[in-house]
């Protein structure tokens, strides 16, 4: 496959021969004419941009499905204030060869590889053996291994494209770290442990063949329990493993959210726990946070302020633009 020119590259009047993955495809009537045209959502791991056809539409809409990757010739626009791809009609052809899926899709800029080696690392310092074992339960499976590389960790809110749930893990690992050397009078052990293990059901409650999207036992059962039911599994599994140790690395994943209308069935009942909860909080937060600041940077909208965020009740500050004074006045 030739090389790739990235959606985060496109400039207005950019000529374009690219691949790109279908996420949206819509035929839509004309409003001065009779006939349709063809508007198409079109992505790569650096971004997304609309694409529309104007001649033969119904031909180039019967070429591709969503999820497919294709090719497309084009030149770029600026309609509205934003891009937009013009393509050429007999510029469409769906690619056949192989391809990763994941190159397509938004993904963490983090190595993947390394984030899992400190995973490891961390496992490896556990001084309880039982903790230990069942980290390792995991994390020696390649099958859990690949699937959680490539997991997000949402749909929609923080780290919600590919690699993101083990980028939040290592993240929320690390933060639990610098609590248990603040707080020696907690269990290190155990607080890294659920640190581990406290979203492994999120491999099972997304998918990712094209777009984020949450999976019936998912939907219906939701990560925490998926995630309890993982680590009671091997619990099971690992002879005299201490019974109150269960319950409390159990606890530790059906509390991280802290809050029912969040998905926890009981709320943090002892240090780690409350530990873990506010660990995984802050990261999700900030995550959500610089992801809304980029994003909306990326419109390029002037003024200080956001849209309003309607899933957080609020604006949000972006800051005064390089050069100006206090009033937005260029400095002199």
């Amino acid at each position: 496959m030739s090389e790739h020119t990235k959606v985060k590259d496109l400039r207005v009047g950019s000529s374009v021969d690219s691949t790109f993955l279908v996420m949206e495809k819509e035929l839509k009537e004309f409003i001065t004419k009779e006939g349709y045209y063809l508007q198409v959502k079109l992505g790569d791991r650096t971004g997304s941009i609309w694409a529309k056809c104007w001649e033969k539409a119904e031909e180039v809409a019967a070429l591709f499905e969503p999820g497919d990757v294709v090719r497309i010739k084009g030149m770029v626009e600026s309609f509205r204030g934003r891009l937009q791809l013009i393509i050429e009609p007999e510029g469409v052809e769906r690619v056949t060869e192989t391809y990763d899926i994941a190159d397509y899709m938004p993904g963490t800029s983090k190595d993947i590889d390394f984030l899992v080696g400190e995973l490891v690392k961390m496992a490896e310092s556990l001084g309880n053996g039982y903790l230990k074992r069942v980290v390792f339960s995991f994390l020696n499976d390649p099958n859990f291994v690949n699937s959680f590389k490539k997991a997000p960790a949402a749909k929609i809110h923080h780290h919600n494209y590919i690699g993101g749930l083990i980028e939040h893990t290592h993240s929320v690992m690390a933060l639990c770290e610098t609590i248990a050397g603040l707080y020696p009078g907690l269990d290190r052990d155990l607080l890294l442990a659920g640190a581990i293990l406290h979203d492994i059901g999120k491999i099972a409650t997304y998918e990712y063949a094209f777009r984020i999207d949450v999976t019936e036992e998912g939907g219906l059962i939701d990560h925490i329990v998926l995630g309890y039911r993982m680590v009671e599994d091997k619990i099971k599994e690992i002879e005299g493993f201490p019974e109150e140790l269960g319950l409390r690395l159990l606890h530790l994943i059906l509390s991280h959210h802290n809050y029912g209308e969040w998905g926890s069935p009981v709320k943090p009942l002892f240090a780690e726990a409350e530990a873990l909860c506010y660990a995984d909080l802050l990261d999700s937060q900030l995550k959500e946070f610089l992801q809304i600041q980029k994003h909306e940077e990326a419109k390029g909208k002037e003024g200080v302020w956001s849209d309003f965020i309607r899933r957080l009740d609020r604006f949000f500050y972006l800051g005064r633009k390089k050069g100006r004074g206090y009033r937005g006045k260029e400095k002199e």
